[in-house]
């Protein structure tokens, strides 16, 4: 009996596993955005953590019980991650062999090279093991939020630079890692949020404002830092950096910029600043869940024309197969 209620809890985090693998099959490249996602969900996830612990805030007490598991998968997000070692020249325009013929990944080489990649790769998801390991569900850890916030935003940024960049020839922003890193961290608050906000009103214990607030306020600094990144890069004309845009804003990304630019900011804007998210359960729910939707829509701007592909079969089953995985460690 006890095997069997084991198996049963075992099994989709199992299925989801293999609906992730089976991704492989279409392609490194088509497994690698489901990757992305649920990597920055639990990276974001951990964000928010160190945010509310640093803050010693009531507004993260309800959202520590999925907060928590979500970003206790960074470790095993960091395993999932290794496959894609050996598709390094399908991925990124610096591991392929024409490499050497172009001045800037010439220039760039002595920091994007495989061995320096793989040992950055294992320092951030050490650290970000090590924080997680300070942190205690209930309790108040507000010095490891503290130090362990700039900590991890640091490596977070370099390893957004490393995993997502780079799979950009010549792009380059400073901001970069500001846009992801926040995008992450707006992402894992509104799933939390809206795991909790289906418990009902009581749930959150009397925290919708500040969740409503806080959704608020992370999306206003994301749109900032997106929308400057864009007028000075277009303004200025960067050669390099405008190609980026350029390939983002041709063809039918175009049309799904400005989805996500209406539907991701202005559209939750307009409506986390009314009173109904703030008072009950039931009105921040889909709020919190449109969010978390235009979170994946951002993330597919950014990557899938990096990748060279666009939305298939291999991406929705691996998005369909970590979030089994992510779906029972949030049950278990």
């Amino acid at each position: 009996m006890q095997r069997s209620i084991e198996a049963s809890r075992l099994a989709p985090g199992v299925l989801g596993l293999l609906l992730y693998a089976s991704a492989f099959l279409f392609g490194a490249p088509a497994a690698y955005f489901p990757f992305a996602f649920f990597l920055l969900l639990s990276l974001g996830a951990l964000l928010v953590l160190l945010l509310h612990n640093a803050l010693r805030s009531y507004w993260g007490l309800p959202l520590e019980p999925y907060l928590y598991p979500l970003a206790r998968l960074l470790p095993l997000m960091g395993l999932l991650g290794l496959p894609f070692f050996l598709f390094l020249p399908e991925l990124f325009p610096w591991a392929r062999p024409e490499a050497s013929l172009d001045p800037v990944l010439l220039h760039r080489a002595p920091y994007l090279n495989a061995p320096f990649l793989f040992l950055r790769y294992a320092l951030s998801f050490a650290l970000f093991a090590f924080v997680l390991s300070r942190l205690r569900p209930g309790e108040y850890r507000a010095e490891v939020g503290a130090w362990g916030l700039p900590l991890v935003f640091v490596a977070g940024t370099f390893l957004s630079f490393d995993l997502f960049k780079s799979l950009e020839a010549h792009f380059y922003s400073a901001s970069y890692g500001g846009i992801v890193l926040l995008s992450a961290a707006i992402l894992a608050l509104a799933v939390a949020v809206a795991l909790a906000a289906r418990q009902g009103t009581a749930a959150l214990r009397g925290q919708a404002q500040n969740h409503t607030n806080l959704l608020l306020a992370l999306s206003i600094v994301w749109i900032y830092l997106e929308a400057t990144t864009l007028i000075i890069v277009w303004g200025a004309d960067f050669p390099h950096e405008v190609e980026f845009y350029l390939k983002r804003l041709q063809g039918y990304w175009d049309e799904v910029a400005a989805f996500w630019v209406v539907g991701g900011f202005f559209l939750p804007f307009l409506y986390l600043l009314t009173n109904l998210p703030k008072r009950e359960a039931r009105y921040l729910l889909p709020a919190a869940l449109w969010v978390a939707f235009f979170r994946l829509v951002h993330l597919a701007w950014y990557l899938l024309p990096a990748l060279g592909r666009g939305f298939g079969v291999g991406e929705a089953l691996g998005l369909l197969g970590l979030g089994l995985l992510f779906a029972a460690r949030l049950r278990g």
